[in-house]
């Protein structure tokens, strides 16, 4: 059972959504590279855990003597293990204590990297008098990680070991547990204090809504379709469409949302549109100046034929 899933802060959000539709500056487009790697890691860990027995959480930013960062907290048995995800490929070399790539990039100390999170996560919950016996790994979930010349480390997991983590986590969550993560939750703070966002110009980027699934961007619809399929076999449906398209908009633009730019980004024409905005969005302005912003009572909730979901940008697909 997971408490929480990642979602991204509001930097990552933009960055990923900007991506692809205009060229990045160097900071942004290195950052891009850097947490998308990232999230493809942590997300092929989620994968692998999240059927597994314990109660795991996925994405927690604590503000506590400085900001700290936790991928994976899963409590199993008495204790909260704290996953730190890896996801480096290529061959390294083990110097130092230090992995050094054939390029000659190094991967700090990873024991190192983390201790300091470590001994925060066991001050926290001895705060809020949570008491379980706190260990801490860095995993290398890529499989095409190689490392020669190390003799391994008790607290360092590689793609391989993963297997035995999930044959471990046998045990249900219960109640104790899954408040213990609940609290630890409610402390999560969404935006990093160092993530600054630079919004580039609306009017210059490529249009069109990009997949919920693999983030590709779709095709437009045509003439009288009901739905598009990507290429990953997600199928979108109009109203989807609109309610993709709207939030896109209404991210990278920072401002309320035109018909026309829904025209423009899916192919829907305006009376669909029209049809599907009324019901879920607060309107401003009237006739050609018409435009759409959230609505507070709006529950975005669809029905197409017997299924019933809410829509929400997939970051992780169940």
């Amino acid at each position: 059972m997971f408490v929480k899933t990642y979602e991204p802060s509001s930097y990552v959000k933009y960055l990923f959504e900007v991506q692809g539709r205009i060229t990045l500056d160097d900071f942004d487009e290195a950052q891009y590279k850097r947490l998308y790697s990232g999230y493809i890691g942590e997300k092929q860990f989620y994968e692998r855990i999240k059927n597994c027995g314990g109660t795991k959480l996925w994405d927690l930013r604590l503000n506590y003597h400085g900001e700290v960062q936790y991928d994976f907290l899963v409590i199993h048995d008495g204790y909260l293990f704290h996953f730190d995800i890896k996801n480096f490929s290529g061959h390294y070399a083990f110097i130092d204590n230090n992995f050094v790539s054939e390029q000659n990039y190094v991967i700090k100390d990873p024991i190192s990297q983390f201790k300091g999170a470590h001994i925060k996560l066991k001050q926290f919950c001895m705060k809020h008098n949570l008491d379980y016996k706190i260990l801490s790994y860095a995993v290398f979930i890529n499989p095409d990680f190689i490392v020669t010349g190390f003799n391994g480390h008790s607290h360092i997991i590689f793609h391989k070991d993963i297997d035995r983590i999930v044959n471990a986590l046998i045990k249900p969550p219960n109640d104790v547990d899954i408040s213990a993560l609940t609290t630890l939750s409610k402390f999560h703070k969404k935006d990093s204090k160092h993530e600054r966002i630079y919004y580039y110009p609306f009017q210059d980027m490529k249009k069109g809504i990009k997949c919920p699934s693999c983030k590709n961007f779709l095709r437009s619809f045509q003439n009288k379709e009901r739905r598009i399929i990507c290429e990953c076999g997600r199928r979108v449906s109009k109203q989807e469409a609109v309610h993709i398209a709207f939030d896109t908009i209404a991210l990278l633009k920072q401002s309320h949302v035109k018909t026309s730019e829904i025209v423009d980004f899916t192919g829907i024409g305006k009376t669909t549109i029209k049809k599907i905005m009324s019901k879920n969005y607060a309107s401003i302005g009237k006739t050609c100046g018409k435009a759409y912003i959230a609505s507070e009572h709006a529950s975005f909730i669809l029905k197409e034929k017997h299924d019933e979901y809410t829509y929400k940008i997939v970051w992780v697909n169940d």
